[in-house]
């Protein structure tokens, strides 16, 4: 297995496997496993206008919708930011938006968009080379999500069309609860990352546009 498939399974295995698994508590198992957590938040640690959150200091944010809910729009976010940095009308700000209320560290919120979100980012995460935990990871696929389920148009963008056939549509639901495990039979899934993100960012993109005729 090359390293950075390795890296791919580690990270779909953060995103479905309980999180009370032996192996990702101590970062230790059989051939490899994620690095070990950040060290738990300090409240004095964090400067003013921070909170502490599972993987560090984070930005307190006046007031945000549901993470777990994720209904999500510009409306949900007004008083948050100034007018001139209000553009909750893109796919790039919702998945921002998604992260800030679960919480995740500054330096996790610039990985936050369609474009950042890649398997370069996730590399050097897992490598460390990034600041942000590797663990926040999952966050980042519920959010480019929005903890929805989309293996409709998964399977019309070939996610299925691996060796692991209809197991790759596992990582299309993003419906908070479903959780999976996982074994290297999910391996050749990983080939399809860009394939799921993509059905993610239209689906994004076509409800966002029903709300902004909704309103005129």
């Amino acid at each position: 297995m090359t390293p950075l498939a390795f890296l791919l399974f580690s990270f779909f295995l953060v995103a479905f496997v309980p999180r009370s698994d032996a192996c990702f508590a101590s970062g230790i198992c059989g051939g490899g496993c994620l690095p070990p957590p950040p060290p738990p938040c300090v409240p004095s640690q964090c400067g003013q206008g921070y909170g502490c959150g599972q993987y560090g200091c984070y930005r307190l944010r006046a007031r945000v919708a549901s993470s777990k809910t994720l209904k999500l729009s510009s409306k949900d976010l007004d008083g948050i930011e100034s007018p001139e940095e209000r553009r909750f009308d893109t796919p790039d700000a919702r998945f921002l938006a998604c992260c800030q209320a679960r919480q995740l560290p500054d330096p996790c919120l610039n990985k936050c968009s369609f474009t950042a979100f890649t398997r370069q980012s996730l590399q050097n995460m897992y490598f460390r080379a990034d600041s942000c935990p590797m663990q926040a990871a999952a966050d980042m696929q519920f959010c480019a999500a929005q903890g929805r389920d989309h293996r409709e148009c998964c399977t019309r963008n070939g996610v299925g069309s691996t060796l692991a056939g209809a197991k790759c549509l596992t990582f299309c639901n993003q419906i908070p609860g479903n959780v999976t495990q996982l074994d290297m039979s999910y391996l050749s899934c990983y080939d399809r990352f860009e394939n799921m993100k993509g059905c993610f960012w239209h689906d994004l993109q076509r409800r966002m546009s029903r709300e902004h005729r909704s309103r005129k």
